[in-house]
């Protein structure tokens, strides 16, 4: 579980953003449901303003730290700096695994790894009191471990490489002694799905071949194929059934394919998926991700998540993350969206707006802003729309 993230000196972020998913005991129990946590982040801006950004150095952390090791030697690293800057860019996240409160902090530039360390702190209660003080798990500099607890001893052996993180570094060599505190870590870390890479937004391919993964899983997972088929029956007024059929290629190769039913009147037909909506087609695809994260927990991050599908089924799709029912790990969603009705449903408490002055961008949180303007339990959107909190183009 997130608690918080943030960086400085990444692409248009010169001094730098910090994003919190904590509630203090003031926030109503309507938007907390009894979490300390949020589990829906909401991040609104004009164009350019710097959103996908915001969630790009979340989405460069979680992987770095998980899959930097099975890149290239030679590859650089995906974190530029703020223009023509000459340092690094430094990164920070703060988070919970187990029974342990971590706080991982990163510096790069796009060449090598400056520095690298990892903190963590026992969140066990004995008699109502915090067990445990923040302790260094260890401290790299550059190529070089500086510092280690003794229970990752083994890390000694590692061969650092400038491109990679120690985390993806010690998972990769496979020590057959390695510690429980190392896997934890790393599991966190690779428990993310994300539409944000170093280029931008990279949507959830509704080509043929990704069709025919996507139907081939929910052929596999009949949990996940119900969870899907009851959220389109719900958005799509026309469907009543989604069938997966099996198929051979020229090759002989299996392929898995679905077909959509349509009842009229006394009768019915089964249609193609490329016979559907835009939006259905999207959501057949993307509720995968949904179904994968909640079920298995960890985080999913999406940029412009409101992409072919109807407002009415934003809220819906938010729900997901809020019922304690439906989110019994409390796995995380941290999204951009250009509608604007989505505030109201995030409220003040669960919403980031970024904006952008002389080519530097910024963020705050909207309960951030001081005085009695945004109320709890009155609509955001009006006052979004008139420009009064900020993150709207200047036309």
């Amino acid at each position: 579980m997130i608690y918080s993230y943030g960086f400085a000196n990444y692409f248009g972020f010169k001094e730098g953003a910090e994003v919190s998913f904590e509630l203090n005991s003031r926030v109503p129990k309507d938007v907390s449901f009894n979490r300390e946590v949020a589990t829906i982040l909401g991040v609104k801006g004009a164009n350019g303003a710097g959103k996908t950004n915001l969630l790009k150095g979340l989405g460069f952390l979680l992987d770095f730290c998980a899959y930097s090791f099975r890149r290239d030697v030679s590859e650089f690293i995906k974190a530029d700096p703020y223009f023509d800057s000459q340092e690094p860019s430094d990164f920070y996240i703060d988070f919970k695994s187990g029974d342990y409160r971590y706080t991982y902090e990163l510096g790069v530039s796009t060449k090598e790894v400056h520095y690298e360390r990892l903190f963590r702190k026992s969140i066990k209660l004995v008699e109502g009191k915090s067990k445990g003080r923040k302790v260094c798990v260890f401290e790299r500099k550059f190529n070089k471990i500086v510092k280690r607890l003794d229970e990752i001893s083994e890390i000694d052996v590692i061969s650092l490489r400038e491109n990679a993180s120690l985390i993806s570094t010690a998972h990769n060599y496979n020590f057959s002694s390695s510690s429980r505190l190392l896997k934890d870590v790393f599991n966190f870390f690779s428990m993310h799905i994300s539409n944000v890479i170093y280029t931008g937004m990279n949507d959830f391919a509704q080509d043929l071949d990704s069709i025919h993964k996507v139907s081939e899983f929910y052929n596999r997972v009949p949990e996940a194929f119900d969870f899907v088929k009851d959220m389109i029956k719900k958005s799509d007024l026309g469907i009543s059934d989604i069938e997966i059929h099996e198929n051979q290629n020229e090759k002989g190769e299996k392929y898995y394919y679905p077909l959509f039913r349509h009842e009229i009147a006394n009768d019915y037909h089964f249609l193609t998926i490329f016979d559907q909506s835009s939006g259905t087609k999207s959501l057949y695809v993307k509720l995968q991700k949904y179904w994968y994260v909640l079920t298995l927990g960890g985080t999913l991050i999406l940029d412009e998540f409101d992409l072919n599908c109807h407002p009415f089924m934003l809220p819906k799709l938010l729900e997901l993350f809020e019922s304690p029912e439906s989110n019994k790990l409390n796995s995380q969603f941290i999204f951009t969206s250009h509608i604007t009705e989505v505030l109201d449903k995030l409220t003040k408490f669960r919403t980031y707006i970024v904006n952008k002055e002389n080519n530097e961008s910024f963020c705050y949180r909207l309960d951030e802003i001081p005085g009695d303007l945004l109320r709890h339990g009155r609509p955001i959107s009006p006052i979004y729309n008139e420009g009064k909190i900020g993150g709207v183009p200047k036309l």
